[in-house]
């Protein structure tokens, strides 16, 4: 029996319609920038209120079995605010879980008692003055803490050189800004499935060392919603 996973990232604000699932993973960017006059920067409980408001009813209604999101450096909320209600370890189900450097399991479709084990991160490589960033040293310590033989990772930015393309405004230059530790991480961890979003230019599927790599931001550059969230069928889970 083949798992339907439906992932996205990079909403800012849009919410879009989630096709049935097992499994929906929500990888940060989640919020808009502002609400109302209110920048989040400086209003995270404004966001906060945003979130309880639009984006929990959204998931409740959205057709999959287990939903597992975390933050992206957008969502000043979840850095600034408690969702320790939606942890792993004080959510009453898997309906939704809010993961920030931590791990959850969900029960799979396929074999009988097997279960599929999810970790997730929101931080990013230090740029401007967002939520959810660390120095590359940093970075490093939090990857270290990701289990090995852990199935689905799931990181708000991308590794380097995997789904982080960006492309500078009025120039041919191409950049590639994800995270080398991170890389070094999935080399390490051999996760079945990596889910990222964060450079908005990078969405595609890619591939290292036989490990899928699906960068599912739904917006463009310019903050446009012109992508449909990314359905993933893996068969025999």
């Amino acid at each position: 029996m083949d798992m339907r996973i439906v992932a996205l990232s990079d909403q800012h604000g849009y919410l879009p319609e989630i096709q049935p699932c097992n499994l929906l993973i929500v990888a940060g960017d989640v919020c808009p920038d502002g609400v109302g006059p209110s920048l989040a920067e400086h209003h995270p409980a404004k966001q906060k209120a945003w979130f309880d408001h639009h984006v929990r009813p959204w998931l409740a209604t959205s057709p999959a079995a287990h939903k597992v999101l975390t933050w992206g450096n957008h969502d000043w909320c979840g850095q600034a605010c408690s969702f320790e209600g939606d942890s792993p370890a004080a959510a009453s189900s898997t309906a939704l879980q809010i993961l920030v450097d931590d791990v959850t399991s969900v029960p799979s479709d396929g074999a009988a008692g097997r279960s599929i084990s999810i970790w997730a991160t929101p931080w990013s490589n230090p740029f401007m003055n967002w939520a959810f960033m660390k120095s590359r040293a940093e970075l490093a310590d939090v990857y270290a803490a990701i289990p090995d033989g852990v199935d689905i990772l799931v990181s708000h930015q991308p590794p380097y050189g995997y789904g982080d393309r960006y492309d500078h405004v009025g120039s041919r230059e191409v950049e590639h800004l994800g995270s080398r530790e991170l890389l070094a991480a999935i080399e390490r961890v051999r996760p079945r499935l990596v889910i990222c979003g964060h450079l908005h230019g990078g969405h595609g599927c890619f591939e290292y060392d036989g490990i899928p790599i699906y960068n599912v931001s739904v917006v463009n550059d310019q903050y446009r919603l012109v992508r449909s969230p990314t359905v993933i069928d893996i068969p025999g889970w």
